[in-house]
């Protein structure tokens, strides 16, 4: 895990903001956070099971107050304060003398700093043991004396080295440690030494998306754009798009909420978004009893958030991000590609339609990548049609193979009459299984029809590919029909 100091003098690059979930993921209760005054910010104990999990300890950062001494700091949300570092500068003995002596206060060890050489920790057996080191002058403090057999000895510690500090590293096990390293180190310069808690973050992201709020859109968004980390970037998208996906389930909670209840009857309810909702997690269905009852505590929870969040999503400025993100040029990482692709199949931008054209004929994109945006051009549906027909007829094998079967899927007379003359007029057979497959999906009798000609065409050639896809889909569909 990565390391670093922070010192309170510097300007904040990045806000990372996921304290809204904080304090559920981290399991405390109020009495294990503690607001330091000084530095205006909120902190908290570390717990047990991450303890346990990270094989560390000390206090979490919850939250900063904006423009305080911990934001100018940058500290963030979800770093873990691990040591509080006191500097003593020498200029006199009894600087120097003061120095080790608060630096030996909690522990037997600091860091001495000589000029021209690099730091040197000096570490006591024993609480009470000499240091054997003794100094002299003022402004310029110089070692005067080593006594031989001690700490110092045993070091590159040479009479007549500069002395210019010694550092106090202070080990932070609790949360009581840190108030009362603060309190001694009151009027004195520190540091923080910081941990960044990933997997915390990463969970909390996650969660995000889980509890429906409107108020997680934001903080996710800064997150994805904003976040060097990819597994940050990855959870926050995946988020977005669960809140998506729950917002199209607005019209049903709102039954809910509307009748003030937890339970309804099942068949009152839109059967396809009772699916949804139940795969999501978000109420149970019980078929025997004819009720659909709300889970605790989300789905209860979601009712009364969902119209909210869908007045937001509908906003726009997710379909606008994902489209954005959707490009290969704009986005190395497959996975925030097709999750991009998953948020704009479940919107249904018209906006969108150029772009996901771009990722269908791209041929340095994966094929997997391809066909996702052809069956996201099929989610929206008949306004994506003109372009797809476009996009077949000058496109080459692969981009017509797509083209074709997001077609098929969207349907229609005019979707219908251009694959039917595809197939008509083409005689290359990859392709032509893709148009019977996708004339077969269209279903309609103009469709079945043509494909009867297909196989009258095809009578003399038992063994081909387009022959015995034939047959196969006229079976499909006398078996469907019976």
């Amino acid at each position: 895990m990565r390391k670093k100091i922070k010192w309170f003098n510097r300007s904040r690059h990045l806000v990372f903001i996921v304290s809204l979930l904080f304090g559920l993921m981290l399991g405390l209760g109020c009495d294990n956070q503690h607001y330091d005054e000084r530095l205006k910010m909120q902190v908290q104990q570390l717990d047990s099971d991450l303890k346990d999990r990270w094989s560390t300890s000390g206090v979490v950062v919850l939250s900063t107050t904006p423009n305080g001494p911990a934001d100018k700091a940058q500290l963030e949300t979800g770093e873990l304060i691990s040591y509080v570092i006191a500097e003593y500068p020498v200029q006199s003995t009894g600087d120097f003398n003061s120095a080790m002596k608060q630096a030996l206060d909690e522990d037997n060890n600091f860091i001495l700093y000589l000029k021209d050489k690099p730091p040197l920790r000096i570490a006591l057996r024993r609480r009470g043991d000499k240091v054997g080191l003794s100094v002299e002058g003022n402004g310029t403090v110089r070692v005067k004396q080593i006594q031989p057999g001690t700490p110092a000895a045993n070091t590159d510690i040479q009479v007549g080295d500069i002395v210019e500090k010694i550092v106090d590293e202070r080990k932070i096990y609790s949360l009581d440690d840190y108030k009362d390293t603060l309190g001694k180190l009151a009027k004195k310069q520190f540091t923080f030494r910081t941990t960044e808690l990933i997997g915390v973050k990463i969970a909390a992201v996650n969660a995000l998306g889980d509890l429906g709020d409107v108020r997680a859109i934001e903080p996710l968004v800064d997150i994805f754009k904003n976040s060097s980390e990819f597994s940050l970037r990855k959870g926050a998208i995946s988020s977005l798009q669960r809140l998506v996906e729950l917002s199209v389930l607005n019209d049903l909670f709102q039954q809910f909420q509307s009748a003030d209840v937890n339970q309804l009857p099942a068949d009152s309810l839109q059967p396809q978004q009772l699916e949804s909702a139940a795969i999501l997690g978000l109420l149970i269905v019980d078929r025997t009893e004819n009720t659909a009852t709300l889970k605790a505590p989300f789905g209860t929870q979601f009712r009364h958030r969902s119209e909210a969040l869908y007045q937001k999503i509908n906003e726009g400025q997710l379909a606008e991000l994902a489209q954005e993100y959707i490009q290969i040029e704009v986005e190395p990482e497959q996975e925030i590609r097709r999750a991009c692709l998953a948020i704009i199949g479940i919107l249904k931008p018209i906006s969108a339609i150029d772009s996901l054209i771009a990722v269908l004929e791209n041929p340095t994109e994966i094929p997997g990548i391809r066909f996702q945006a052809g069956l996201t051009l099929s989610q929206i549906g008949e306004p994506a049609v003109d372009a797809l027909i476009a996009a077949f007829e000058k496109g080459d094998t692969s981009t017509q193979d797509i083209a074709a079967s997001a077609l098929g899927g969207i349907g229609g007379s005019k979707a219908r009459d251009r694959l039917i003359n595809a197939l008509e007029s083409t005689t290359e057979s990859a392709i032509q299984l893709t148009l019977v497959d996708a004339i077969a999906k269209i279903g309609d009798v103009t469709s079945i029809q043509a494909l009867e000609r297909q196989l009258q065409q095809n009578q003399q050639d038992d063994g081909s590919g387009v022959r015995i896809f034939l047959d196969e889909v006229f079976r499909s569909l006398e078996f469907s029909n019976n």
